[in-house]
């Protein structure tokens, strides 16, 4: 049986798994009480995660949250650490500030 990790098609460059995703609960920084990490692992065994949501800097581009682990937990933890070390840049954040990731790539 072949494994996901040992897939090789011409023209694809990555193929990543996705293996988690969380509804993390947060009330203080986000307007929107709630955002969501989604894990994928990659062929060589490591876990990265991402958030739904995003802030935007001085210039207008959207910074989220991006966690590396060699556990879906490690990754969890490190993705949603980044996200609030970047949320705590500023006191108050503008809902506007704010965006989310298209439904289609989340």
């Amino acid at each position: 049986m072949e494994r996901w990790q040992d897939i090789k098609i011409k023209g694809i460059a990555r193929i990543e798994k996705v293996v988690a995703e969380f509804d993390v609960i947060e009330l203080q920084k986000t307007p929107y009480g709630k955002f969501k990490v989604k894990i994928y692992e990659s062929p060589d065994g490591g876990f990265t995660g991402y958030t739904n949501l995003r802030v935007k800097d001085e210039t207008g581009d959207a910074c989220g949250g991006v966690g590396h682990g060699i556990t879906i937990e490690e990754a969890l933890r490190d993705t949603i650490e980044y996200f609030l070390k970047v949320l705590n840049e500023k006191d108050f954040w503008e809902e506007d500030e704010f965006e989310c990731s298209d439904t289609f790539d989340f």
